[in-house]
């Protein structure tokens, strides 16, 4: 399959995202449930490695997840929810995010 002739034929450039969101975005996204869900848990406490541990989680999930009642959000903090319990998480917090 020749990718670029498809995609001229369709008239979609070759370097047009499918995809994008910015790591602001992401972190506001990611707080919004965080209020809502466990207000306990602190962010801004989160190590360097860990806030891009979060970020590259919630990157996945926004693929896997729909955007309503927060899925992909509380899913990406249930996906590291040992990881934030340091940070202000608790047992409780699991049944608040949980939404299977």
């Amino acid at each position: 399959m020749n990718v670029n002739h498809l995609l001229s034929e369709a008239n979609i450039s070759e370097d047009e995202p499918v995809l994008l969101i910015t790591a602001k975005e992401a972190l506001e996204n990611l707080d919004e449930a965080v209020q809502e869900y466990c207000p306990n848990l602190r962010l801004e406490q989160l190590e360097p490695a860990d806030l891009r541990k979060l970020l590259f989680s919630y990157a996945q999930n926004i693929i896997l997840f729909h955007p309503e009642d927060s899925h992909q959000e509380r899913a990406t903090l249930l996906e590291n929810f040992e990881m934030l319990k340091q940070y202000g998480l608790n047992d409780e917090d699991y049944g608040t995010l949980d939404f299977t």
